[in-house]
Formats: structure tokens, sequence, C-alpha cells
């Protein structure tokens, strides 16, 4: 794995996060191996961002738009909807974007 992938993971993920924020996102959250520098990130890993705030009338077309910002693969989980597994795992390895 090319070393410069994660952190070009960490890079994509911040431009994502600003841009979720400057339409509408109140809280955008890293979780998973791009944010946990204990964990590998390999040729199969993406980005995972957990968002709270998006109107769900623009969710996809939003998280549409956000994938075209990285040639990485790119999971965006609402907050507001994610299981209660999903919510302790951004409580506790979560990173605030």
């Amino acid at each position: 794995m090319p070393p410069g992938r994660s952190k070009r993971a960490r890079s994509d993920a911040e431009r994502i996060a600003a841009f979720l924020k400057r339409h509408g996102a109140r809280r955008v959250v890293g979780i998973g191996s791009a944010f946990d520098p204990a964990r590998r990130f390999t040729w199969r890993s993406d980005i995972d961002i957990a968002v709270a705030g998006l109107r769900a009338d623009r969710f996809f077309e939003l998280s549409a738009r956000a994938a075209d910002l990285t040639e990485l693969p790119l999971d965006i989980i609402p907050i507001e909807s994610a299981t209660e597994r999903m919510r302790r795992a951004i409580t506790e390895e979560g990173v605030d974007l």
C-alpha cells in the first residue's frame, strides 16, 4: 500500500466535510481506518464519514456530489438513522472534521 493513500483519504475527507457543511451538515465525523493510525489502510479501504444535519431530501444528491471529490470509495452515514453500534463507533473512535 502506498503510504500516501491514507493521507490522501484524510485530506479528501476534510474537503468533503467542508462541502457537506456548506450544504447544511451540522457535524461531520470520520471513522474507520482512514482516521485511526492503529488500523491498516489497505487498497480495499474506503473513507467512512458520519454526518448530522443534512436534509433527507438532499442526502443522496449531496452524497453523490461528495463522492466526486475523491477517487477513493466513500461511505456517508446519516447519524440520525445510524445503528446503535455505529453510534458507539462514532462516539468512541470518531474524528470530528
